[in-house]
């Protein structure tokens, strides 16, 4: 009984962490095999035929030209957007950054979210003259490059006017009436630059003055207020 008991114990102590030393010597020889692959193919000449139809097979990825020259890197364009469906706006915003920097015309057009939506505003003296729905030569390039984008999505667009308080004069019966052709004069300017969707067009007067920056002076509040907003929704447009 004491040898059997004896021989029981034995084996359990096999199985204690002194049996798993072979792991690391297994673990040591993998390495070396994987080292040896690597090493293995960095010293060896790919056929650029097969390399080109592996690399053309994996989803995203695209051959390397035939005369070496590296490719240029594409960032947020918005060429890679999918007219079908609509954008992330994380993503979507990402793309409308990329296309301000450099751009002169756009220098004053500012992006934000506001809920379920992202917000393009392009300030009325950038687009018109005062008091007029007429757009200006610099309004229509800025909205040229914007519709290039817009054009290219599959999101909701509104396209809202807004005015200050200050009265229109006698061009116009009200502040209303004022965003509101200026709202319209953005749409048809972004059909002319490509954009062939469903578009919700407001104007909303000064009816969101009071939202409008309270802690900045009056002139600059008045400024602000003066704008189009294009408001991207986060789900897709009719058609």
């Amino acid at each position: 009984m004491k040898a059997g008991r004896a021989l029981m114990q034995f084996s359990f102590i096999g199985q204690g962490p002194a049996g798993k030393a072979w792991l690391v010597t297994f673990t040591d020889l993998v390495c070396l095999m994987l080292t040896f692959f690597v090493m293995l193919y960095a010293m060896s000449d790919p056929d650029p035929k097969r390399f080109k139809a592996l690399a053309e097979s994996v989803p995203g990825q695209s051959a390397p030209r035939a005369d070496g020259a590296e490719r240029a890197e594409a960032a947020f364009t918005a060429e890679g957007l999918d007219r079908g469906r609509a954008i992330d706006l994380g993503y979507l915003g990402r793309v409308f950054e990329s296309q301000l920097v450099g751009k002169p015309e756009l220098v004053d057009v500012r992006l934000g979210r506001r809920g379920d939506a992202l917000v393009v505003s392009l300030p009325g003296d950038l687009l018109f003259r005062p008091g007029s729905a007429e757009l200006s030569a610099q309004g229509e390039r800025a909205l040229f490059i914007l519709g290039g984008v817009a054009g290219n999505i599959g999101n909701a667009l509104d396209v809202v006017g807004h005015a200050d308080p200050t009265p229109t004069g006698n061009l116009w019966p009200s502040n209303w009436e004022l965003s509101l052709a200026r709202a319209q004069a953005v749409a048809d300017s972004l059909r002319r630059s490509g954009y062939q969707r469903e578009m919700t067009v407001r104007g909303h007067g000064d009816g969101r003055f009071a939202e409008v920056a309270p802690w900045a002076e009056e002139v600059e509040r008045r400024q602000l207020a003066r704008r189009v907003d294009l408001v991207i929704r986060e789900h897709g447009s009719g058609r």
